[in-house]
C-alpha cells in the first residue's frame, strides 16, 4: 500500500500532540545506535547521546537489513560526559562486490531540561559504488528536538529532527523526520519492552538498503532490553522498514553498551 509522505506526517504531527498534551512526565527510552549509527531510533537521530550522566561511555552494535541485496551494519559510539558522542557505523552491502560504505557521526547535546531536549549533528558518507566503479561522498547536518510524555498512561518520547543532506545524490529536499519511542504496557512488560517509530524523508545513508526514503516511509519495531544496569546495557532490536508498502522488510540489530 502506498503512503505519502505528507499523509505520514500528518499522522506523526497528531500523535506527538498527544503525547505532548497528556502528560509532562518523561520516559527513560531506550538509549542505541540507529541504523546510521547515532542514538537514536531507527533512521532518526535522538537529541540524547546513549548515555547521561557518565563522564565516558562505548555503545557497541551492529544490524542486518533483509532485501533482495541485504546489508550488515556493524557500529560504534563513544560518549563523552553525556553531552557529546563521536562513532563510525561501516555498510556492508550486498548489492555488488566491494559494495561497502562508511559512516562517520557526531553529535552534541546543548540542552537538557529533563523531559526535553535539543542536540545538533552530522555524518559523513563515504559510499563505494562497488561494480559501478564509482565513489560518492554525501554528508547530513541536523537538528534533532527530543521531548516527553505519556499516552494512554504509558511514558513516551517523541523526537523530531530537521535537516540537510549534501552531496551525492543532488537533491533540494529538506531532510524532516518525525519518530516515538513508547514504553509498552509498563505494568505487563516492566519497562524491558519499547515500541520505536519513525516517519522521514530521508533513509540512514544516501545509499541505503530497503526503502525509497524519497517519497517518505514508516518504519516500526520493537526493542527489548535484555540487561540494563548502572553501567551495562544490552538491547535487541525487532524492524520493519518501509512497513506501509509492498516493498517492506524487516531488520535485526543489537547494542552493548558499557558506562567507565
Amino acid at each position: 500500500m502506498k503512503t505519502t509522505l505528507k499523509t505520514a506526517l500528518a499522522l506523526s504531527a497528531a500523535l506527538s500532540i498527544a503525547l505532548f498534551s497528556a502528560s509532562n512526565a518523561s520516559a527513560e527510552a531506550f538509549k542505541s545506535p540507529s541504523l546510521g549509527g547515532a542514538t537514536g531510533l531507527i533512521t532518526t537521530p535522538t537529541a540524547h547521546t546513549g548515555w547521561e550522566g557518565n563522564s565516558l561511555a562505548l555503545d557497541l552494535g551492529y544490524a542486518y537489513l533483509d532485501d533482495q541485496q541485504g546489508t550488515h551494519i556493524p557500529k560504534a559510539t563513544l560518549q563523552i560526559y553525556g553531552k557529546a558522542e563521536i562513532g563510525f557505523a561501516y555498510d556492508a552491502q550486498d548489492r555488488y562486490d566491494n559494495d561497502e560504505d562508511m559512516h562517520i557521526h557526531g553529535k552534541f547535546n546543548f540542552y537538557n531540561g529533563g523531559s526535553s531536549a535539543l542536540a545538533i549533528g552530522g555524518n559523513f558518507q563515504m559510499l563505494n559504488n562497488g561494480d559501478e566503479v564509482r565513489e560518492d561522498n554525501a554528508w547530513q547536518l541536523y537538528l534533532a528536538a527530543t521531548y516527553g510524555g505519556n499516552f494512554f498512561n504509558m511514558p513516551a518520547e517523541t523526537t523530531i529532527v530537521i535537516g540537510k543532506t549534501f552531496g551525492t545524490p543532488e537533491d533540494d529536499s529538506v531532510d524532516f523526520s518525525m519518530g516515538f519511542d513508547l514504553q509498552l504496557f509498563p505494568s505487563i512488560f516492566k519497562g524491558y519492552v519499547h515500541w520505536i517509530n519513525d516517519f522521514s524523508n530521508y533513509s540512514y545513508s544516501a545509499d541505503p538498503i530497503g526503502s525509497d526514503p524519497h517519497r517518505g516511509i514508516f518504519n516500526t519495531g520493537a526493542r527489548i532490553a535484555i540487561l540494563k544496569t548502572s553501567r551495562y546495557k544490552w538491547n535487541v532490536d525487532l524492524l520493519m522498514t518501509d512497513a506501509l508498502d509492498d516493498n517492506r522488510d524487516w531488520g535485526l540489530g543489537t547494542a552493548f553498551g558499557l558506562a567507565f
